[in-house]
């Protein structure tokens, strides 16, 4: 979807309002158990967390989750572990571990509806009506993040990506690989860490709309907007990358949403998020 900024700014607190009352979008766990694939005899477990009551630590990611305008800034001031303040913002705290008995070389994947995200052409993060965030770690000097950190997700300075289509809608997908093997009974760092809905979105005539592309269709949002997370583990051993490893199991341009697995890897415990 191409769109065109216009400068339109709505009162956040407006925005909010505006929306309460409206067919909502939603978030839910549909958590099964065949969601992660790995190959070479390792097993993998996709976590999803959101904080516990006094954001100090994490519990497992429970409900539907109503998907608001975000009131504030995810980039703002940060509970202690580590997530934002801002009203609105929903956790969705994804992590592998190595539940084998080897090392592995990990890559996640996440995808975003198309009408929802800028897109990689031109990828300002800014211009993306449904955000996601990337991880967190908490370090000696503070909160740090994960991106081009513990997770790669670039490839000689372009994003790793590509497009497809499930259920006849359209998703941008961005997927990043873990700097090293984890080590059988570790975990990685976060991959994300949650995602929200754009301060702009309002509702006009009964129809969500955001003013920075007033003629973008969002009717996406009407529903339940799914926003898979997905993740695949080769053993580390014989492979020097998480690329070769990757590009050896599974195929130089695996698509886990529209490639069929390779003859002989083994569907293990999955977890894959809708919003």
């Amino acid at each position: 979807m191409k769109k065109k900024i216009t400068a339109i700014c709505l009162c956040v607190a407006l925005v909010a309002i505006a929306v309460v009352g409206a067919s909502l979008a939603y978030f839910t766990d549909t958590d099964k158990a065949d969601n992660t694939f790995t190959a070479g005899g390792v097993k993998i477990k996709l976590i999803e967390q959101q904080s516990n009551e006094d954001h100090t630590g994490f519990v497992p990611y429970t409900g539907d989750k109503v998907l608001m305008p975000i009131v504030g800034s995810a980039q703002g001031e940060k509970y202690p572990n580590g997530q934002p303040k801002a009203a609105n913002y929903i956790d969705k705290v994804v992590t592998i571990e190595n539940t084998g008995k080897s090392a592995a070389w990990i890559r996640a994947y996440y995808a975003v509806p198309s009408d929802l995200d800028d897109g990689y052409e031109t990828f300002n993060a800014g211009a993306n009506i449904l955000h996601g965030n990337f991880g967190n770690k908490m370090t000696e000097n503070g909160l740090a993040t994960t991106y081009e950190n513990e997770w790669k997700w670039m490839n000689n300075g372009k994003w790793q990506y590509f497009e497809t289509v499930m259920d006849g809608v359209s998703y941008n997908v961005y997927f990043a690989d873990y700097y090293q093997p984890v080590a059988a009974g570790a975990t990685t760092e976060q991959f994300i860490c949650g995602v929200y809905l754009d301060k702009n979105v309002d509702m006009k005539d009964g129809k969500y709309f955001d003013p920075r592309y007033p003629d973008a269709d969002l009717s996406i949002l009407e529903g339940t907007v799914h926003y898979p997370v997905f993740a695949v583990a080769v053993q580390a051993e014989g492979f020097d990358s998480a690329a070769a490893a990757m590009d050896a199991a599974f195929g130089a341009h695996y698509n886990p949403w529209g490639t069929p697995l390779p003859t002989g890897s083994n569907p293990s415990a999955r977890s894959i998020f809708t919003l």
